[in-house]
């Protein structure tokens, strides 16, 4: 007789996501690329909304005009409830890269890696909260904004948005080209676009609302390269690199 093999343990369902299967699912290489789909594109229809509203240089009676119309306030309402669906997207999308790499990632990138998905997360909720307030005014508080306090409110916006979001964004695209060159998940021409890419965002010193669409832009190129492309071995390091200590 031989034998019997010992029965490998079987570890319980996940208690917050469900079974095996499912949680699998949800950490897969695909959950994380059609995440970071949804937010590059939530990202961009939120701030296409946003930034409809009138801007800096727009007169008192344009202001007026625009606010009096309750319906673009209820919108901005909408537009804010998207951006936060999304940004919540964008975190998944963080996360479940992180947990692919897991304990083999290396520890400079990855801390910047992180902290600056955090932090260009908090940065767009501020942003656009300035960018919604006066719609917020008009919603909640029944009064049409004062258009001095909105021209005051959108050029806050316009400094997040424009000066402290892109260098933070250069942080995370510096690193996530770091951590796909040293895992091999990402094709090198995407690793040279990124590069460019956040050195232009970092360098680039004009307010203009194009300019916050270059985020969800290379958010959707990596995440359609990661759907496409399907990295080996779960974004396992390559044999010689070496994370620091």
């Amino acid at each position: 007789m031989t034998a019997e093999e010992p029965s490998q343990p079987v570890q319980p369902p996940d208690p917050l996501i469900g079974s095996r299967s499912v949680r699998r699912r949800l950490l897969s290489i695909e959950a994380a690329a059609i995440a970071g789909i949804v937010c590059a594109i939530g990202w961009s229809l939120a701030l296409r909304g946003l930034l409809s509203a009138p801007g800096i240089g727009a007169t008192d009676d344009e202001v007026l005009e625009y606010y009096s119309n309750r319906s673009n306030g209820t919108a901005a309402i909408i537009w804010l409830q998207v951006l936060v669906v999304a940004t919540i997207a964008f975190l998944w999308f963080v996360g479940v890269v992180r947990g692919r790499i897991g304990d083999r990632e290396p520890r400079l990138f990855g801390t910047v890696f992180f902290g600056s998905s955090v932090l260009l997360a908090a940065l767009l909720f501020v942003g656009t909260a300035l960018l919604a307030a006066p719609a917020m005014l008009l919603t909640v508080g029944d009064r049409i904004p004062d258009p001095d306090a909105v021209a005051l409110t959108r050029s806050a916006a316009a400094i997040v948005l424009s000066v402290f979001a892109p260098r933070i964004a250069t942080l995370l695209m510096f690193s996530t080209a770091s951590l796909g060159r040293a895992t091999g998940a990402l094709p090198k021409w995407l690793i040279w676009v990124t590069y460019i890419v956040g050195a232009y965002e970092f360098v680039n010193v004009s307010i203009d609302a194009p300019t916050v669409y270059t985020v969800p832009l290379w958010i959707a190129a990596v995440s359609v390269v990661l759907l496409v492309r399907r990295p080996p071995q779960g974004f396992a390091l390559d044999p010689g690199a070496t994370a620091p200590a």
